[in-house]
């Protein structure tokens, strides 16, 4: 026959190996819950900073479009100066 304190030898150590890895699993599937949510909160925010950056790379892209518009008109007016410029000298040159 099976001897009682034999089955309650096992049952105890059975039950202190069960508190053991309760005592020890537990407060590591906390921290791997909490890091899961803090990285879940993380890459929501990283999503966020790349459509920030993809809406300031467009705006980039528009203001040196804008830019390049206006020194194409300054080009073109610095060459009508330039223009009126040797006609005054000429209309001088008549003149005087």
């Amino acid at each position: 026959m099976v001897d009682v304190l034999t089955v309650a030898t096992w049952c105890g150590a059975i039950m202190a190996i069960i508190g053991l890895v309760s005592y020890l699993v537990k407060p590591i599937m906390t921290n791997f819950t909490k890091i899961s949510d803090n990285l879940t909160k993380m890459s929501h925010t990283l999503d966020l900073i790349n459509k920030d950056l993809e809406a300031s790379k467009e705006d980039r892209r528009t203001i040196h479009d804008e830019l390049k518009k206006h020194d194409e008109r300054m080009d073109k007016h610095n060459d009508r100066l330039i223009e009126h410029g040797e006609q005054i000298k000429s209309i001088w040159k008549k003149v005087g």
